[in-house]
């Protein structure tokens, strides 16, 4: 049997010529991600994450084999999908996948550009592109796996038209890519190559004018958005655009090979294409050569980027309240004299809400003039599922200090190398926004001393030598004060009883209380009593703390999908207890556990910010306490995720617990407490 696997377009098999049906999206979901990386093979929670998200059932793993099984019968052929220890692969050739097809012809392409035959290279160039039917995996599900193998082919896709489009030039073929390419770089405004080649395929089209307002648009546009310069070869187009001197008429430039852009002036098509022979090397003191769009104008090798100071900061708030002090505290831990001289580190942790990001951004704002070489930001998404990966996170970072994508070397540590390069004798502010982990970071910090990073997460870092700054509710003045600024003064402040009252139910967090003042300024009706008679049920108060984009509920909602499954458990058992606080042997109650591993449970909820933690003065053990609006959430979960049984077990383990502690307590040995409660005796500790 003849098998076909199309992925460049919406997903389509056909066996002998004739289209198997998949039927269900799952099995289409499955295919699409075992494709992804052919004859290779898939884990098993991989697999369960792409069919279902962060959200599957609790038999998943037999349902898996199930889609597999039905995958295996509309294929009619069981030695496709083959199972390992690995997981589950499929077993596809490079002649029955397109995407595969693509890349052996662009490899093809490019092999024969560098033998000097362009017109060669471009008919490959046509026919790996003609392979496309429409976005890749267009209609296989948006699981991560495969969303990001459909972003890596459209970069490649992008990468070939560019090829095809300096090929083209190379054979003379100028007017009739104009349309093609002015289409393409309205596309994708960021992509200067592309809009090098329409600038020289409308100067030899007789339209110099038009090149030069190409070139000043771009740099209009990388000025205001990005606060960078074009690149070194839409700058050298630029001045060759400005002589007319951009190659001879449509003559074969079969003698102009790939490196030879540094000779005469007619070779700019070649330096287009760029080198290829040697992407990477050692020299002028960088651990890679970036000699395309990274080459000093006048013809230094190898000088490291040619780029304005980029400032990649979100938009900072004109209503920032309250924690000026800290951000001055701040501005001295980055910007101070070490000894010996380091990166300082600065790490601002804290609950869901509290403005982290928003003190991060601020300070970064007015540090402007202290380092003069940019400011750069990146948002690891530590709150997702799927946390940016470092090596995704470099490139972001790399490019935006002019690194252009070609010379990007493909492992973390080799990018973390040339970052480190590229911010040797510059002085930069890297902010990391919302980190998973350390081992998220590590690879992202700089190594000169000029340099300063900041980092905000929910958990308190370990091991990056940082100095931990913890970033907790605003205090009650302050908290008002922020109300009154996105309310209006004069609407608050003939009700300071209540407008205390509305931030006390907000838990004096800045996201709440923004969302509070933004309801109240969207509805002009509301006077601050109707409001604090909303929030004050506490049932309903996280359905009311919703504005816009902004959410409570959306917020917790991060921070409880990526705990893990006991963890998630244990929050939900805890909110149905409704008790403001507990010491760890209640939650070994409800979980039915051994009251050290309830402990383990607890610690994690404290690491999440979900809860807090003190001493308890009776015995020197720990209490637990939920942070604002947690409980509610914590009480939602329950009722969503538990049935009606499970939630009266958990509940009567509770009160059964909390009888023996009375009985215990009666009989006057509180030392052996412990013993009493379900999850058996915990060898010397008393109730807590």
């Amino acid at each position: 049997m003849v098998f076909e696997f199309d992925v460049l377009g919406p997903l389509r098999v056909s066996r002998d010529g004739v289209p198997v049906r998949l039927g269900a999206a799952m099995l289409r979901r499955l295919l699409a991600t075992l494709l992804c990386t052919p004859g290779r093979p898939v884990a098993v929670p991989a697999l369960v994450e792409a069919l279902w998200d962060d959200d599957p059932p609790r038999s998943a793993h037999k349902t898996l084999q199930i889609y597999v099984l039905r995958l295996r019968q509309a294929m009619g052929d069981r030695d496709r999908v083959v199972h390992g220890p690995g997981g589950y692969a499929a077993a596809v050739s490079e002649s029955e996948l397109d995407a595969l097809r693509f890349r052996e012809l662009t490899a093809a392409g490019r092999a024969a550009r560098r033998n000097g035959d362009p017109a060669k290279a471009g008919a490959l160039f046509r026919r790996a592109l003609g392979l496309w039917r429409g976005p890749a995996f267009a209609d296989a599900g948006d699981g991560a796996l495969v969303a990001d193998e459909a972003r890596r082919l459209e970069e490649e896709r992008l990468l070939t038209c560019e090829e095809l489009a300096v090929a083209d030039l190379a054979c003379g073929r100028h007017a009739e890519l104009v349309t093609g390419l002015t289409e393409m770089a309205a596309l994708h405004p960021y992509r200067e190559r592309l809009h090098a080649c329409l600038m020289l395929a409308l100067c030899h089209a007789g339209r110099q004018a038009e090149a030069l307002r190409v070139y000043q648009r771009v740099r209009t546009m990388l000025g205001e958005e990005l606060g960078v310069e074009p690149g070194h070869t839409l700058r050298r187009v630029h001045e060759a655009v400005l002589r007319g001197d951009t190659g001879d008429d449509g003559r074969d430039h079969r003698s102009h090979h790939c490196g030879d852009h540094d000779g005469a002036p007619g070779s700019v098509a070649a330096l287009l294409l760029g080198p290829e022979e040697e992407p990477y090397g050692e020299s002028a003191g960088f651990p890679y050569a970036l000699r395309t769009d990274t080459a000093d104008q006048a013809g230094a090798e190898d000088a490291g980027p040619v780029v304005a100071a980029p400032c990649q900061l979100p938009p900072d708030i004109g209503d920032f309240t309250g924690r000026h002090e800290l951000a001055d505290s701040l501005r001295v831990c980055l910007t101070g004299a070490q000894d010996p001289p380091v990166t300082p580190v600065v790490a601002l942790y804290g609950r869901a809400g509290a403005g982290k990001t928003t003190l991060a951004v601020h300070v970064a704002h007015s540090l402007g003039e202290v380092f003069a070489h940019g400011r750069l930001y990146v948002d690891l998404h530590g709150t997702r599922p799927r946390p940016a990966d470092p090596a995704d996170a470099l490139a972001r970072l790399l490019t935006a200090l002019g690194v252009a994508a070609r010379a990007l070397p493909d492992g973390v540590e080799e990018r973390g190398r040339l970052f480190r390069a590229v911010l040797a004798d510059r002085r930069v502010l890297v902010v990391l926004d919302d980190a998973a982990s350390e081992e998220q970071v590590r690879p992202l910090l700089p190594g000169g001393p000029g340099c300063a990073v900041l980092v905000t997460s929910r958990r308190r870092p370990a091991g990056l030598s940082a100095r931990a700054v913890r970033v907790d509710a605003l205090g009650p003045a302050s908290a008002a004060a922020l109300l009154g600024r996105i309310a209006g003064p004069e609407r608050v402040a003939a009700r300071p009883g209540v407008v205390a009252e509305i931030v006390r139910l907000c838990g004096h967090l800045p996201l709440a209380v923004r969302i509070a003042g933004e309801r109240l300024a969207q509805r002009e009706h509301w006077t601050p009593e109707h409001l604090a008679d909303r929030l004050r049920d506490e049932r309903r108060r996280l359905d009311e703390l919703v504005a816009g984009d902004l959410s409570v509920r959306a917020r917790l909602d991060a921070d409880y999908r990526v705990l893990a499954a006991p963890a998630r458990r244990a929050l939900r058992m805890l909110g149905l207890l409704d008790v403001p606080e507990f010491a760890a042997w209640v939650l070994a109650a409800a979980l039915d556990v051994p009251v050290r591993e309830a402990e383990a449970y607890a610690d994690l909820l404290v690491d999440a910010q979900l809860l807090s933690c003190a001493a308890d003065d009776a015995g020197g053990r720990f209490r637990y306490r939920f942070h604002d609006f947690v409980r509610a959430y914590a009480r939602e979960r329950a009722e969503l995720e538990e049935t009606g049984g499970e939630r009266e077990e958990v509940i009567a383990r509770v009160l059964g617990a909390l009888l023996a502690v009375a009985e215990a307590a009666e009989r006057g040995l509180p030392e052996h407490v412990a013993s009493a409660v379900p999850g058996g005796p915990i060898s010397g500790t008393g109730c807590g």
